[in-house]
């Protein structure tokens, strides 16, 4: 068990990538189950390496997606919080559905898009807007944000809020980076997944609640 993020919107022509990339690592494993070898074989470990590089060039295509392990997570936000770039938030209070003029039976029941009645599209939007709350002007990311299977967006303002935290502790106190990146490898590519989210909408999380 982990945290899953996605961004909130794909890069352009991503999708179109990743399906090349990987309809080229299907063909390659294909060839390779169907070489009919012992696996010791010297074709057979030819067509193995060109599965791993296929693969590996499909894993390359897509972006959007950023994994943490459970204890990664929560060394994530222990640093992500001494450098400042976590602000401590309640979470915004879940909208009831009769507020909007439906009812949570009307709400599951009712098909996705914009045939839905009005009561249930007017329900779904305030979900969506409590799950992407955040102050005019944020000054670090939501603690809560990253955790919890609601798929909580964390937005750009917050991302760049929490970003230039982490550029002005860094600064200040460059051998505790030093000594982050020796423990946690995975710290440099959240900063640019961090980067990345904040030009393309934000990201939404999934995974075990905050404690």
């Amino acid at each position: 068990m982990g945290y899953d993020m996605y961004l909130v919107r794909s890069p352009e022509g991503e999708d179109e990538a990743h399906e090349r990339a990987s309809r080229s690592f299907d063909a390659a494993a294909d060839y390779r189950d169907r070489l009919d070898l012992p696996f010791e074989h010297p074709a057979y470990q030819a067509a193995q390496r060109e599965v791993a590089r296929a693969y590996d060039a499909m894993e390359a295509t897509r972006t959007t997606h950023f994994y943490l392990t459970t204890w990664s997570m929560s060394e994530c936000r222990a640093v992500m919080d001494h450098f400042g770039m976590l602000t401590a938030t309640q979470p915004p209070a879940r909208p009831t559905p009769e507020t909007y003029g439906t009812t949570l039976q009307e709400s599951v029941a009712a098909q996705a898009g914009d045939a839905a009645p009005a009561g249930v599209l007017r329900y779904r939007k305030a979900l969506e807007e409590r799950l992407a709350e955040a102050p005019p002007k944020p000054v670090g990311i939501a603690a809560h944000k990253l955790g919890g299977d609601e798929g909580w967006t964390v937005t750009p303002g917050e991302i760049l809020a929490a970003l230039a935290a982490y550029e002005s502790g860094r600064t200040a106190n460059p051998a505790l980076l030093s000594e982050v990146i020796e423990d946690a490898d995975w710290w440099p590519e959240w900063i640019d997944y961090l980067k990345h989210a904040a030009s393309h909408g934000g990201f939404r999380t999934y995974g075990p609640p905050v404690a």
